[in-house]
């Protein structure tokens, strides 16, 4: 019976960990290397005009003059992002990847991602952009963090 029991146990730990939500911030090669004070930001537009405006307004929060490509003239960095949605009563985010590159040579200065779990939260957009963020800056050397105090969840 204590077999069965450590064995259940076991499961659900299991079972429990993988449904958890995960978020990595990886530096690059340049993150210790590049000025990061304007940005050139590669907006998405349409339906994402509510993430374009989150990525930039954490960009700004951390003193990142920000232009939108294609006008821009000189940047310190280019900033892209990919987003992943899905239906379940309302939208919510299932993932989240930015990246700073140096500009304009296109070297990595730090990447972040965030994914939500197979029994997902419905998190706050803009507190997910800020946490990718404040972890990104921190990696790549940016003493300067501010923070809001918006949270993901």
């Amino acid at each position: 019976m204590r077999g069965l029991s450590l064995l259940v146990a076991s499961a659900a730990l299991a079972v429990l960990s993988g449904c958890s939500t995960t978020q990595s911030i990886v530096p690059g090669p340049q993150a210790k290397l590049s000025p990061m004070t304007t940005a050139c930001f590669t907006a998405h537009g349409g339906r994402s005009a509510d993430m374009d405006a989150a990525v930039q307004r954490n960009l700004e929060n951390h003193g990142v003059s920000v232009s939108i490509a294609p006008a821009c003239d000189k940047a310190d960095m280019n900033v892209s992002y990919t987003d992943s949605w899905f239906w379940d009563i309302v939208m919510y985010m299932r993932s989240m990847d930015i990246r700073f590159y140096k500009a304009p040579s296109g070297g990595l200065i730090a990447s972040g991602h965030w994914k939500n779990s197979v029994m997902h939260q419905f998190p706050n957009a803009d507190g997910v952009v800020q946490d990718l963020m404040d972890g990104m800056f921190v990696q790549a050397g940016e003493p300067g963090v501010l923070r809001t105090k918006a949270g993901s969840n």
